[in-house]
């Protein structure tokens, strides 16, 4: 069976690229099979949408007024 050795450290991704630093570069070599875990430090966002900006500050609209639920939900368009 192979011995398993765990080895931590926080480096920084640059361009797309996580380098090893220095004191483990030797025995972390070409050819070593390895398994990584990432555990960011900042929380990611998300980007901020269209969408959220108007569910924030809704447009109105001159003419147009508020739906009713039923106006909402109403499957059947009268014909005029």
């Amino acid at each position: 069976m192979m011995k398993r050795e765990i080895v931590e450290f926080e480096t920084e991704i640059r361009n797309g690229v996580i380098e090893i630093p220095e004191q483990y570069k030797q025995e972390l070599s070409d050819g070593h099979k390895i398994k990584v875990s990432i555990a960011t430090e900042e929380p990611r966002q998300r980007p901020w949408s269209m969408m959220d900006e108007l569910a924030q500050q809704p447009i109105s609209v001159k003419g147009l007024g508020k739906l009713t639920r039923d106006e909402i939900y109403d499957r059947w368009v009268e014909r005029v």
